[in-house]
């Protein structure tokens, strides 16, 4: 905890010490906005989650981001943000083009977007990139999840979106978007893929990734309640790749004895996701909650360096839920918490069915994390946060699966300017 509060410190007085008060910067009517993100981490040593090497404590966890944004006419605008990160093996501060597009409003009830364009899941898939913005270091992961943000944060196309007055029943906001999430084989969702069908026996290295016609929606109803949203989301689509195998570790009596390697191809196939959210703001209270449901098919077909030939197809049926509450007593601080449960078989919450999963134990079917954020703004365009996690079960961790704790914590700070 010393390590943690003395990073907050440093990085605290760093940035106030050189921060502008301005706002966005405007260059020949272009509006520029930005933010950095300096964070320490802290976690159970075998779960290293989200960060690979944060067991040890680690600084490796960041988030640097520009965008800039044109108004053509009063219905034609374009943006754009570029932005890097770093979470230890993967990120690793590659500057990326997180979203960009052009966007044109030709009604209230009907717009149009097109190019790299945010996704609408769930209440916060749209606004994350900013930690400043939002409470929580870590959102819910199963539907924030670090792994997938280079691959489902934004889908590579365009869609339709629209606000539809319903009197004094409150108003229909839409999105519909069509197109291909830019899935990279380098990225997180790489590294998911290959600990999810690596299992305890293969170390799989994704080397490819291809991405079918993704399509996501949302509809949003601003309620007559003041201050009472309710939202339902979905994104569909399938990915598919190959693979190297870096090590396979044999574990049938029938089969030759010792570890050996080979390629594989693989399907993360037909995944249909919903959250279905419900936020209520009064005053300087916020409650939430969410309810996500996933269905998809993990494969692989893999061909090992000896000649034996294995293969692996699993139905996944996930679920899960968080209740999320934050609370700002004045200006300068403000407190959150949440508690979220994840099952990797929603239809047997139990965990007993993991050696369907090539999994060791029953917890590693599960995910419950219990988290707690102080967030501080000391001074305009800082703001410091400490937060904590209790968390049971691994469900979630990618790394050392067979070897990861049932039960484990996660401390983290984090400084961030923007501007």
């Amino acid at each position: 905890m010393k390590k943690i509060l003395a990073a907050a410190a440093i990085c605290a007085v760093g940035f106030a010490a050189f921060a502008p008060t301005a706002g966005a910067v405007d260059l020949g009517g272009v509006d520029i906005h930005g933010f950095i993100s300096q964070g320490f981490i802290k976690t159970t040593a075998q779960n290293n989650f989200p960060v690979s090497n944060s067991g040890k404590g680690s600084f490796n966890f960041n988030d640097f981001g520009i965008n800039f944004t044109k108004e053509i006419t009063p219905d034609l605008h374009l943006g754009m943000q570029l932005f890097a990160f770093d979470r230890g093996n993967y990120g690793r501060d590659k500057i990326t083009i997180d979203w960009a597009y052009g966007d044109y409003r030709f009604k209230d009830w009907l717009g149009f977007r097109a190019g790299k364009v945010k996704i609408p899941l769930g209440l916060y898939n749209e606004a994350r990139d900013n930690d400043a913005l939002r409470t929580f270091i870590f959102l819910p992961q199963q539907a924030y999840f670090d792994y997938e943000r280079d691959s489902l944060v934004a889908i590579l196309g365009g869609g339709l979106y629209g606000s539809i007055p319903m009197g004094s029943a409150g108003t229909l906001n839409y999105q519909v978007e069509i197109g291909a999430v830019p899935a990279v084989s380098d990225g997180g969702f790489a590294k998911e893929i290959g600990g999810m069908l690596g299992g305890t026996s293969d170390v799989l290295n994704i080397t490819d990734i291809n991405s079918t016609t993704s399509i996501a929606h949302s509809l949003e109803w601003r309620t007559p309640v003041p201050g009472l949203r309710a939202l339902a989301t979905g994104l569909h689509t399938s990915l598919s790749g190959t693979a190297n195998v870096t090590s396979h570790t044999f574990t049938n009596p029938d089969d030759t004895t010792g570890q050996t390697t080979g390629t594989a191809t693989w399907k993360y196939d037909n995944l249909h996701r919903y959250i279905f959210s419900l936020e209520y703001t009064l005053n300087d209270l916020v409650l939430s909650g969410e309810y996500e449901l996933d269905d998809y098919t993990l494969s692989t077909s893999s061909t090992y360096a000896n000649g034996s030939i294995g293969t692996y197809n699993s139905p996944q049926a996930t679920d899960s839920w968080v209740i999320m509450a934050t609370y700002r007593f004045n200006d300068w601080f403000e407190m959150g918490g949440f508690y979220h449960e994840v099952y990797a078989d929603r239809h047997h919450r139990d965990g007993s069915t993991h050696d369907l999963f090539a999994l060791s134990n029953n917890y590693n079917m599960w995910w419950k994390d219990t988290a707690l954020t102080l967030r501080f703004d000391p001074i305009t365009n800082v703001v410091v946060k400490l937060e904590g996690h209790y968390i049971n079960g691994n469900y979630e961790v990618i790394e050392n699966i067979g070897g990861a704790k049932k039960d484990s914590y996660i401390l983290a700070t984090k400084v961030s300017y923007s501007f």
